[in-house]
């Protein structure tokens, strides 16, 4: 079975006022690589290309380790280890806050949180809400927790408000909104939390580089045309940043709704050979490539005990998405 693990932030520490950035540690991230070692082997974008055009053999216990949203800190933290383990990984990037020096609207939500007092952002967002005439209709608590199930409730219906009730366009005018007014700085916050092109492109050399879409947002709730711009945008940028071609996708957000059919015909069609999805689960095998199983590195057990990581191993459910 092939496994995918994902990661988003890594720091050595988060001490953020008001904790809502969640990651790992360093340290945490060797000793999980250590583990996962014992049950698996690693597998690179190159060993799944040619394992899914059959010039090679689908290991029975296999591992992919995965990074989301292209951080700057992964570069910085995460690579070194990798590296000095002789570990592959794919770095999955958005390329608009690159290029343009944005942060994307799913950041925001989370720098917001980190630094500002939850009753304070409730209320600029609300002011916000109302100056946009969008309705405000926060979901009942068990709706909320189902979706977001590390967050207390208070913070669960707020995150399912934003991310489920509003659409796309309303969420981005009302964040960019009360991210101003709060007093974050776009152009300074871009440039500390994302990637160098010279980081991508160093990356790239290593053949560890995949695209998360241009803008961040959810391609299967966009209609078609525009779901397919903002993949191929990405496509073009990354291969002219590294002068290579890009094999791999990550769906943002991940769940079966925002997975595009009309993207994934166009990544086949753009020699993209694979994309994850959110879906938590196993690959039994590998026969529909471009919609993968992964889970997140938080629904691993937390303990780093041998013993619960090996009954993590002999639980996990096969991938019933799109086979």
């Amino acid at each position: 079975m092939l496994i995918a693990i994902n990661y988003h932030y890594i720091r050595e520490n988060y001490n953020e006022p008001y904790p809502s950035i969640f990651g790992v540690k360093p340290q945490q991230f060797s000793d999980r690589l250590d583990q996962i070692g014992q049950y698996a082997d690693f597998l690179s974008i190159d060993d799944l290309v040619e394992i899914i055009e059959g010039r090679k053999r689908k290991p029975k216990n296999s591992v992919v380790i995965t990074f989301d949203d292209g951080f700057r800190e992964q570069y910085e933290l995460a690579w070194p280890i990798l590296k000095k383990k002789g570990i592959p990984a794919i770095f999955f990037i958005n390329t608009s806050p690159i290029k343009n020096c944005t942060v994307t609207t799913t950041h925001k939500i989370h720098i917001i949180r980190a630094f500002t007092p939850p009753d304070q952002f409730k209320r600029v967002l609300e002011k916000n809400l109302i100056k946009n005439n969008i309705d405000i209709s926060y979901p009942a608590a068990e709706v909320a927790k189902n979706a977001y199930k590390y967050d207390n409730t208070k913070v669960a219906r707020l995150k399912f408000f934003l991310n489920h009730t509003l659409g796309f366009s309303e969420q981005y005018e009302v964040i960019n909104d009360t991210f101003l007014d709060l007093g974050f700085n776009e152009d300074k916050v871009s440039k500390e939390l994302y990637m160098t092109k010279g980081m991508i492109n160093e990356l790239s050399q290593n053949s560890v580089v995949g695209t998360h879409g241009h803008t961040h947002r959810p391609l299967g709730l966009l209609n078609d045309e525009d779901a397919v711009i903002d993949f191929e945008k990405s496509v073009r940028l990354l291969e002219g940043w590294t002068n290579t071609k890009i094999k791999a996708l990550s769906y943002p957000f991940g769940y079966k709704e925002a997975c595009s059919q009309a993207v994934a015909t166009a990544a086949s069609k753009n020699d993209v050979k694979f994309a994850f999805t959110m879906e938590r689960a196993g690959n039994q095998n590998l026969s529909n490539p471009l919609f993968l199983a992964r889970f997140s590195n938080s629904d691993l057990p937390n303990d780093y005990s041998n013993k619960s990581l090996k009954k993590f191993w002999k639980n996990i459910p096969v991938a019933q998405w799109n086979h």
